[in-house]
């Protein structure tokens, strides 16, 4: 099995990551916030299904030891809990859970990339497959949470006492930047991996651009 971390840094999960944002901020700025909490409720729930899945993966594996599953075990049922955890309406519980569950899924995968390397494991081709199939959609459903986790901070910050046209101004041209940005992404899907550092850093300034534009709006 790839390591997780090999699995992240591919360029279509990052392509998959960028685009994520990009749709979870476009969506913040049409939803309410009540809107907002409950599509990530959504997005918890899904990552919870792979997160079962991988696990019953890992469960079932042969050729690791007891006490190596029995860590990766601790580590899923951690994340689990974390995700069980009702809604954070108020900011700071928002933010307090947001940080849990980040820590929760790093350590996850950490313990993951130390023990399940199915290159040094003596299974079988199915089992590898269906292992790496598992672990590929826990990595998607992650990086959708991630995204709507990120675009959500933004819903916690207290909304200036401005002017309502000012503020939809400020809304039309973020929107038109986060549809720019969407189809530069769709645009880089396909491209060879060996020309992946020449938009890396593009792709990467323009969604810090529209995560700082989201704040200014809000904040």
């Amino acid at each position: 099995m790839s390591k997780i971390r090999e699995i992240r840094e591919s360029i279509d999960k990052k392509l998959d990551h960028w685009e994520a944002s990009a749709k979870a901020f476009e969506a913040q700025l049409q939803q309410t916030k009540e809107q907002s909490l409950a599509k990530l409720e959504v997005r918890k729930k899904t990552l919870n299904e792979a997160l079962e899945n991988l696990k019953s993966e890992v469960t079932t594996m042969k050729g690791i030891s007891e006490k190596k599953k029995k860590e990766i075990n601790a580590q899923f049922d951690d994340l689990q809990v974390q995700l069980a955890l009702g809604k954070a309406e108020a900011r700071d519980a928002y933010e307090a859970q947001r940080k849990k569950i980040r820590h929760s899924i790093a350590t996850l995968e950490a313990a993951l990339d130390r023990h399940l390397d199915i290159r040094t494991l003596p299974a079988k081709p199915l089992t590898c497959k269906s292992l790496e199939k598992a672990t590929d959609k826990f990595v998607a459903a992650a990086i959708e949470y991630e995204a709507e986790a990120d675009a959500l901070e933004a819903r916690f910050m207290t909304i200036k006492a401005e002017a309502k046209t000012q503020f939809d101004k400020k809304k039309s041209d973020l929107q038109a930047q986060i549809r720019e940005f969407k189809t530069k992404v769709q645009g880089k899907r396909g491209m060879a991996k060996e020309k992946a550092a020449t938009f890396e850093k593009e792709m990467s300034a323009g969604i810090s651009q529209i995560k700082h534009a989201s704040k200014t709006l809000f904040g």
